[in-house]
């Protein structure tokens, strides 16, 4: 019980600090939105149709057609050197035989960067996402239920920068805290809160290479009570790699290094072993970009009482323009995971993407894709294959 107390105590005395600093200082977290340089309120939005095999992902397909209109707000402000953003994302979903599947996604982000010197930087975010789980895409069985999983994620983060990027060394300080609670399905027993920890060194050893230096511990709470075991763990990945940009060409950042998973519960198996995450871009030409990537870490099982496990994820990604206005894209990614219960289980989930898109004026594109996803296990009930083909338009005004 005083394990219990004092880890509440801990997790509530995490928000409330990062609370505070965020409200503190006003709006918050870096994003990608900070490369843009056009301030004030930008709305787009996108509008796919799509024609699915098995929008269930189950052995036993159902077939569908969906639409879905994707509206973004965002609103961008730069007060001296600080950077601050809103962004709204949503995901309405209708199918056309099975509207029971209907579903409403919604994400919000505040997020701010501020610029306290030459060698000082931090940035925080507050972030609210309440949206459906793909199906298929964890180590469960698809519900058979006239719904998909509903879930809300809170998170709240805050970063410290000690140094420029273009300093002889860098110290990179992160502390996340993210909550999930399912509403559906009987779902409720994988509610979860996240506490993450990140410290990065970087040293510069050319102009355009850098060595870095990460330990990352991560704590996760289990707080259904519906639940025979708890699944509650910690994890610690200590990783050295380098990230590069050594000619126009090639960029990327690679870690490698040793990961743990200790389990509260003595029923459960700690695992531990190799680590490794891989970013990595080639440009062979003007007209085409490649990106490979690869990563092996830790994963939270989503069966119940059933301990997680190691997944093992690679992916290829081509894009080539054919001319200024027209690309085609092509990715392949393999996602293979062990998972140890009663029977011993691997599983591999596959996905071919291949597509091309238009440019219709200078904020409306039209694209035409095929996906083709597979799942395999030495369970059948686990395994699926889907084909999907979706036309989409979306305005890019910037």
């Amino acid at each position: 019980m005083g394990v219990v107390v004092s880890r509440l105590r801990s997790k509530n005395n995490l928000i409330l600090c990062l609370t505070a600093l965020c409200v503190g200082m006003g709006l918050l977290m870096p994003s990608s939105v900070f490369a843009q340089a056009r301030q004030g309120l930008l709305l787009n939005a996108g509008l796919s149709v799509q024609s699915d095999s098995n929008i269930t992902r189950t052995t036993e397909k159902t077939s569908d057609k969906l639409a879905i209109f994707s509206p973004q707000l965002q609103f961008l402000s730069n007060i001296g050197q600080h950077k601050f953003v809103f962004d709204y994302q949503g995901d309405f979903a209708s199918y056309n035989d099975n509207s029971q599947y209907n579903y409403n996604d919604h994400a919000l982000n505040l997020s701010a960067q501020f610029d306290h010197s030459y060698r000082l930087r931090s940035a925080f975010s507050l972030s609210y996402q309440n949206q459906v789980e793909a199906p298929g895409s964890n180590n469960a069985q698809t519900q058979l239920s006239n719904e998909f999983n509903q879930f809300t994620r809170k998170s709240a983060l805050a970063k410290f920068y000690y140094g420029a990027n273009a300093s002889t060394g860098q110290l990179v300080f992160g502390l996340e805290h993210n909550q999930r609670r399912y509403s559906n399905n009987n779902q409720d027993f994988r509610d979860t809160d996240v506490n993450n920890l990140t410290a990065t060194f970087f040293y510069r050893i050319a102009p355009k290479t850098r060595l870095l230096f990460e330990t990352i511990v991560r704590n996760f709470y289990y707080v259904s009570e519906n639940t025979v075991r708890d699944q509650s763990s910690s994890e610690n990945l200590y990783l050295a790699g380098a990230e590069w940009k050594a000619t126009a060409t090639t960029s990327g950042k690679f870690r490698i290094g040793y990961q743990s998973k200790n389990f509260d519960n003595e029923q459960f198996s700690d695992f531990n072993g190799l680590s490794y995450f891989l970013d990595m871009y080639w440009r062979p030409s003007n007209f085409t970009n490649v990106k490979f990537a690869a990563s092996r870490e830790p994963s939270e099982s989503a069966q119940q009482d059933v301990s997680g496990f190691v997944k093992q994820v690679y992916l290829l990604a081509i894009e080539h323009a054919l001319s200024e206005r027209t690309i085609v894209s092509s990715s392949y990614q393999s996602n293979k995971s062990d998972i140890s219960a009663a029977v011993d289980r691997n599983d591999v989930r596959n996905s071919i993407n291949v597509g091309i898109s238009h440019s219709l004026h200078t904020w409306l594109d039209i694209g035409l894709a095929y996906r083709h996803l597979t799942k395999s296990s030495n369970d059948e009930i686990f395994a699926f294959s889907s084909n999907a083909v979706e036309l989409t338009l979306t305005t890019h005004f910037e």
